[in-house]
């Protein structure tokens, strides 16, 4: 199994900063890999809502179906993958003095000749992860003001 995780502060309270992060026209702005998001469940997110990603993995574009596992409002969402490899994502918001205190991880577990090519599969993604969570502090401080 790997596990990857990264740790946050924006400067906004946690209501934007989760309707901001809970919305799925905002995917692409935060993540890189994420060319497209589709919720497939009609209404606001809740656990058991569905959607569908097209993603850059490698280069490679692939199809994603995932759904919210739980959902805490304003404190957090876990999301896990219907297809593909198997992975869970956790968001955790707390609040500190009016600004918002994010942790994000993914743990994901590979199976069959995956599980070989582990240590590959995460020297890859640490750097993609790295550099992600760096582009969120001029995102949120110039679209999550307006919020």
């Amino acid at each position: 199994m790997l596990e990857f995780c990264a740790d946050l502060k924006v400067n906004r309270p946690v209501d934007k900063v989760f309707a901001w992060l809970t919305n799925a026209d905002n995917q692409r702005k935060f993540d890189k890999s994420s060319l497209a998001m589709e919720v497939l469940t009609l209404g606001s997110w809740q656990t058991g809502t569905q959607f569908r990603e097209v993603r850059d993995l490698g280069g490679r574009k692939v199809e994603v179906l995932s759904e919210i596992a739980e959902l805490e409002l304003n404190k957090r969402p876990i999301i896990r993958s219907k297809t593909g490899p198997d992975w869970l994502g956790t968001w955790l918001f707390e609040s500190e003095n009016g600004s918002t205190r994010l942790h994000w991880t993914r743990q994901m577990i590979t199976k069959g000749l995956f599980r070989l090519i582990e240590p590959v599969i995460g020297r890859q993604m640490r750097p993609i992860i790295q550099q992600q969570f760096a582009q969120l502090h001029p995102l949120h401080e110039n679209t999550l003001h307006s919020l």
